[in-house]
């Protein structure tokens, strides 16, 4: 299996802005990029979009990815310009602060900082406690009438940073969760010829939010089997123990056992594993006690998908500095193709 990946369409990927629900421009580009590989492709009304490859069998395969990534959307702006915000996605405020952020706004993107009350103003008390999102806001630089003609209630931001490479083999970026999930799905389209399955490569929206793509496009996709491309923690950082690391940067494919959404069918798990050891494809398996992804979803669709997650291991998940590996980026590849290029064979218990 010789097959070489374009990392510089993750570098894309990571640097479009999309949180859940706004995930338009991720989407757009992989229109643009599939077109040519895709024997159908459509949005569904949810904003998926599902990619089609006919098989060689009566077998259909269900890959989901989903676009969309943590974010901001503006709720308030006030008398000064400056501008408050929620979370959509789960984000962990201490990572907001002293962060650029691109603003999306019907006229187009706005520059922006997040800042709170400096050190020198605040007491003792108040630096000992953790910042939280009501003490933050977005400074755009323009007076209150000039921010309040140019934003307003429901625009949204991503945080500012672009895609580098670090150290050995790693990359860096916002939005790698799950924007390197939908780089090798896109990778899969682009390299797939006559695979076994019919394949549905779907490009899920609203993952972060409650797996809400995944739940309507497994509801309209008659799936014997589905793969979930997505990233999950590699606690394997300082201050954690080895027994909560999840997963390990650098140690191949995440194979899901258990989250807290979905526990894998034993016979799709051991298959998973196999075509890994026949094919020389480093594996690890992947135990959560919290956390999902649209897995969760989409294994109870209708009578039950037999459903597995294939995980990238992920530093500083949910964050704008998110790192992963470029060789388990390949691993997950190579496993997901090998599945839909070869078959899973029967996996019925």
């Amino acid at each position: 299996m010789d097959l070489k990946l374009d990392f510089s369409i993750l570098k894309t990927l990571t640097e479009l802005p999309g949180i859940a629900g706004r995930e338009n421009a991720v989407r757009q580009y992989l229109k643009n990029l599939l077109s040519a590989y895709a024997d159908d492709m459509r949005t569904d009304v949810t904003g998926n979009l599902i990619v089609y490859k006919k098989g060689s069998s009566d077998k259909n395969l269900l890959f989901c990815a989903h676009m969309d990534e943590v974010g901001l959307m503006v709720h308030h702006v006030d008398e000064r310009g400056f501008l408050r915000f929620v979370t959509v996605g789960g984000i962990d405020p201490r990572t907001l602060l002293a962060q650029r952020v691109r603003v999306q706004t019907r006229g187009g993107e706005l520059p922006g900082v997040i800042g709170t009350k400096p050190a020198h103003i605040t007491t003792e008390a108040d630096r000992g406690k953790a910042v939280g999102v009501k003490e933050l806001f977005i400074d755009i630089g323009l007076s209150g009438e000039e921010a309040k003609k140019r934003v307003e209630a429901g625009d949204w931001a991503v945080l500012d940073r672009s895609c580098e490479e670090l150290g050995d083999g790693l990359i860096c970026a916002k939005a790698l969760d799950n924007r390197a999930g939908v780089f090798v799905l896109a990778e899969i389209v682009r390299a797939l010829k006559n695979p076994f399955y019919n394949v549905y490569a779907v490009f899920t929206v609203q993952e972060e939010v409650g797996l809400r793509g995944a739940a309507t496009a497994a509801f309209g996709v008659e799936a014997d089997v589905s793969l979930c491309l997505d990233t999950t923690g590699a606690a394997d950082i300082p201050g954690c123990a080895p027994q909560d690391y999840i997963t390990v940067l650098g140690g191949g494919a995440g194979i899901t056992a258990l989250d807290a959404r979905t526990i894998t069918n034993p016979v799709l798990f051991e298959k998973l594993k196999q075509i890994c050891d026949k094919n020389g494809i480093r594996r690890q398996v992947r135990v959560a006690p919290r956390g999902g992804n649209d897995a969760g979803a989409v294994h109870l669709s209708k009578t039950g998908i037999p459903t597995c997650g294939l995980s990238i291991p992920t530093r500083n998940i949910h964050s704008n500095v998110e790192i992963v590996s470029k060789a388990d980026v390949a691993d997950v590849f190579r496993l997901a193709y090998a599945a839909a290029q070869e078959g899973l064979g029967d996996i019925t218990l």
